[in-house]
């Protein structure tokens, strides 16, 4: 077996993915990585995976950060050095908005300012042990991963939306990827958010008339959805760079 595929299977067999899936693999040799870079990338992951450690045996949590790791790998990297923190990013952002949603919070800032104010400035290690635990419930809620089971993966984090706020909601997600979104830039990048939104909502044949209560409240959740991603960013930041050493793999 070559050892790339060795690799691959390490990886699945930590996440209790099946070792028949080669979705990682495809998505390297799709880019055209030389193979000594499809190496070090998988393993940057399987020393990334280690964090999750304690998590291992909550297979509905493993299978969201399989998740996380085919988002990151599917945009070509420009540094390898940058995979890392970009693992991060995506985890982080993907949890803490299915948890957001998971509990049909109306005090989302609030809840966003306590989450920031309790992880910031912890290592990376304790930041992911302490979020894991505070999602560990949800991943053991049958009901919710019943309703999980019915959906797209990467329409997850909007399991409460209806389709077209679905379709809307996606789009904002594209234009985000597109935007250099850092604390100091935030205000610039919020009217530039609200006025992508009225395009989009615009251009759409159902579009959501802006007088309307399903206006205003989508309006909201995009904008929740921009404060998400100004948290993960002061949480990155928070991080120090000695935290983000590699673990040993064991």
């Amino acid at each position: 077996m070559d050892i790339i595929r060795s690799k691959c299977i390490e990886i699945n067999n930590f996440l209790s993915i099946s070792t028949e899936n080669t979705e990682l693999m495809d998505i390297l040799n799709k880019y055209n990585y030389s193979e000594a870079d499809k190496l070090v990338i998988l393993e940057r992951i399987i020393k990334f995976i280690c964090y999750f450690s304690m998590f291992k045996d909550i297979v509905p949590f493993m299978k969201s950060l399989h998740s996380c790791i085919k988002k990151t790998l599917e945009v070509k990297l420009d540094s390898i050095d940058d995979l890392k923190k970009l693992l991060i990013s995506n985890a982080l952002l993907r949890f803490i908005s299915e948890y957001i949603n998971y509990s049909k919070m109306n005090q989302k800032d609030a809840v966003l300012t306590y989450l920031a104010e309790s992880l910031e400035k912890l290592k990376l290690q304790p930041l992911i042990v302490n979020l894991g635990l505070l999602i560990k419930p949800m991943y053991k809620d049958q009901h919710y991963l019943d309703k999980l089971t019915s959906i797209d993966d990467s329409e997850v984090v909007y399991v409460f939306n209806s389709d077209n706020e679905i379709k809307i909601k996606k789009r904002i997600d594209a234009w985000f990827d597109t935007q250099a979104i850092c604390l100091e830039n935030q205000e610039e990048i919020r009217v530039k958010l609200i006025q992508e939104f009225d395009r989009i909502n615009m251009t759409d044949a159902r579009k959501i008339s802006r007088a309307s209560e399903s206006y205003q409240k989508l309006l909201s959740e995009i904008l929740e959805m921009f404060s998400l991603k100004l948290t993960v960013v002061s949480l990155m930041d928070s991080i120090s760079e000695e935290s983000l050493e590699p673990l040993p793999i064991k």
